[in-house]
Formats: structure tokens, sequence, C-alpha cells
């Protein structure tokens, strides 16, 4: 076996003997970062753990009370990160992996060859308010803007879904990347034999530093699965650890929602000579609309949302405050919730989010149509605030659904 696969992970420059060969154009695939303001701060939320009583004060109004104070609170973070992803394609080889008693067996394995950058692309406090969009957040709130190379850690987890036939359909089948040197070093050697590639373990434990422009050739890994199932298809490889953003999880004791980068791929070969079966990058994109719910469920594509804005008159914007599933039937591409909202009633899952956010509103509250099926508006006191039902990646289009985002990769939250 090779000693350069197991290289020093702190002089990962030094372990390159000969300068890896050049890839043709388009064969390395880079994923373009994706800093989002939202990863900042959330959503407005009733303060977990304080249970705070509400009384009628004499002297203050009730909202600066410790019970008003705590109903709508947004929680800010620190500095954001991401390190930029670059992959080769998602393939299969077949190996020969010893199994004991001088033996060998050869197993089909599924892999992803992928290189990791630091490019220095970092999100603070300061920069959102910056975003006009976005620059109601308190004045007062800063952070340090410096994020040194060392304070951030590549800890990757992969982890390769599909489907695959069962009697009564299909079933829904998960594979967590495996840590085997044998296997690494023959894709080594398939791929470039003077490539270094880390498994995920080495990965984790490699420095990887600030590349200094665009030819810097970062730090090179290997995602390995086995043991997949040969009659799978519609597959997506979900990578996280590329980021330290996340999201506050309903109800916030639940476990954070870590961002997740999505990868999707269409594979129409079957279980014969499966090594052979060209895995496309991207999905099949089909305009019968049976086949495109079926598309949506097996890639789980995040359809149409409700969300609810506050009109902050002194920003002289509408405020995002609220999200909501809008439990879209994959039979019409139609909500359920919508003809309810039309019919001037807010329905128990749309108060609940607004509640959550720490708004109590009544279900007779006067509801105002503004665009039938898709856009409300009602007041609370003195506050307004508009609901609107909001496609993610796709939305309805006549009697199936139009695509609105690529859908090769996508940036999610699990």
């Amino acid at each position: 076996m090779s000693l350069v696969a197991f290289a020093s992970l702190t002089n990962y420059t030094d372990a390159q003997t000969d300068a890896p060969r050049p890839l043709a154009k388009g064969v390395l695939k880079t994923v373009p970062e994706n800093l989002d303001p939202r990863d900042m701060f959330s959503l407005p939320m009733v303060m977990p753990d304080l249970n705070a009583t509400k009384f009628d004060p004499k002297t203050i109004a009730q909202k600066k009370t410790l019970f008003g104070q705590s109903r709508s609170v947004v929680m800010f973070r620190n500095n954001v990160w991401q390190y930029e992803f670059s992959f080769t394609g998602l393939r299969q080889a077949r190996l020969r992996i010893p199994t004991g008693n001088g033996k060998a067996a050869t197993r089909n394995y599924w892999y992803m060859v992928y290189r990791i950058r630091d490019t220095g692309q970092t999100m603070t406090i300061s920069d959102v308010k910056q975003n006009p969009k976005f620059d109601h957040i308190t004045k007062e709130i800063d952070f340090d803007k410096s994020i040194d190379s060392q304070e951030k850690k590549f800890l990757p987890r992969f982890t390769l879904e599909g489907w695959v036939p069962v009697d009564n359909g299909y079933q829904k089948v998960s594979y967590r990347d495996t840590i085997s040197p044998i296997a690494l070093e023959q894709i080594r050697q398939k791929e470039d034999p003077n490539q270094v590639l880390f498994d995920s373990h080495q990965m984790s434990q490699a420095k990887i530093p600030t590349a200094k422009n665009d030819t810097d050739r970062g730090v090179w890994g290997v995602a390995i699965w086995e043991n997949v199932d040969p009659r799978i298809d519609f597959v997506s490889v979900f990578v996280q650890g590329l980021t330290n953003a996340f999201r506050l999880s309903d109800p916030v004791s639940a476990p954070s929602k870590l961002k997740t980068l999505q990868l999707n791929f269409w594979r129409p070969g079957d279980s014969v000579n499966e090594a052979s079966d060209f895995v496309k990058f991207g999905i099949p994109l089909i305009d019968d609309p049976a086949m495109q719910a079926l598309v949506t469920q097996r890639y789980d594509l995040p359809g149409p949302i409700f969300r609810g804005y506050f009109k902050n008159e002194e920003a002289k914007r509408d405020v995002l405050v609220t999200e909501t599933d809008a439990q879209i039937s994959l039979e019409d591409f139609n909500s359920s919730i919508a003809p309810q909202l039309d019919q001037g009633k807010l329905p128990p899952s749309i108060l609940k989010s607004f509640e959550n956010a720490g708004i109590t509103l009544d279900a007779n509250t006067p509801l105002t149509t503004l665009i039938p099926g898709k856009k409300w508006s009602f007041k609370q006191g003195n506050d307004s605030y508009t609901l609107v039902l909001e496609p993610q990646f796709w939305e309805k289009d006549f009697d199936g659904i139009r695509f609105i985002k690529s859908l090769d990769h996508m940036w999610i939250y699990r």
C-alpha cells in the first residue's frame, strides 16, 4: 500500500510527490458557496425555558415587562463560515477486498472524490446589517469580524440515500460513508496515483489552509459507500460539515438542524453490471404531472411555504416572522390551507406558527384576501401582518409544477 495515502495530515503540501494530472474542463464541479443572512439570526420566538408571569402593570406597558420582552425574541449568533466544495461525480468501482485466510473478494463500491478549499468566505452580523433587506436588525448588536482558519474544522459526514423497489412499491435506503484504507488506495490508483486522498477520519484531522488564489489545489478526499443495494435509483448525497451554520428547531428543545448540501443524482441503470452504469448529476426533468409528483417525493424537494410578515414601520418594509408548511397535495399541487384563508379563517397551523413567534392571534381575527390562494393580510392591535404563499424550489404551473431553482444541488437544513 502506498505511503502517500497516509502522509502527515499537518503537512499536506509536502505529502504531494508528483503533480496530480490536470482535469478536463467541466470534470470538477464546484458548488457555489451559500452564505445566507438568515443563518445569523432566528425568526422571532418565545424565550425558551423562561416561565414569566403575565400581569397588567400600572406604570409601564406590558410589552416592557419580563413576560412581554420574552414573547418575541430573536436569537443572534456569532460569525458563520463556509468551505468551498467541489467534486468529480458519483461513481462505482469493482474492487478486490481481502476477506481473511489469504482470500479476497470482488465487491462493488460507490465513491465520490471531492476537494475542500477555504476561500475565506465568512459572514458577520455587521455584514448582515449592511444588507438593505436586513437593516432592521438591532443596531447595537455586533461581533468580531475575524475568523481564523484555525478556528474552522471540516468534520465530514456523507450520507447516500435513494430508493429501491419492494413488493408494495419503493422503499427508502440510507448509507453512511465507510472508512476503508484498502478501498481508498485502489480508488486513488484508479483516479490519480499522484493525488493524495483522505478518508473522512483523516479529513477531520487535516489542516485546510486559506486558499491564496483560484488555482490553489485545496485538500482532496474521497467518500466511500459499500453494500449499496444495486437496484437503487433517485440518489442523493448529503454533505454536512462544510459550514457552522444551523437553524433552531421547533420546539427549540429539539436538536438544531445543520445546514447541509444535498447533491442529487439520477441512475437510469439496473443491478446488471452496475459498475458500468453512468450516474447522472441532477434529476430527471419530465412534464407528466404524476411523474413530477414522484420526483418531488423521491428527492424531497421543498415546495411552497407560508411566510408571515410584520409591517415594520420604522424600517419601512415587511419583516419575516413566521414560516409554516403549506400542506401541498401532490395529487393536484394545491395547498389544503389556502382555501380556508380565502374564506377568512386562520387555520390552527397558522395560529400556532404565530404563537411560536410570540404573537397571539384569535381564530376569529378578520382576514382580508389580497390575492386569492396566494396573499392575505390582517391586523393585531396596531400591528399589520401579511401572509404569503411563496415557492421554494417549485410551484404549481397549470396541471403540473414548474421548477424555479437549480435542482442538481440544494442547501437544506436537517
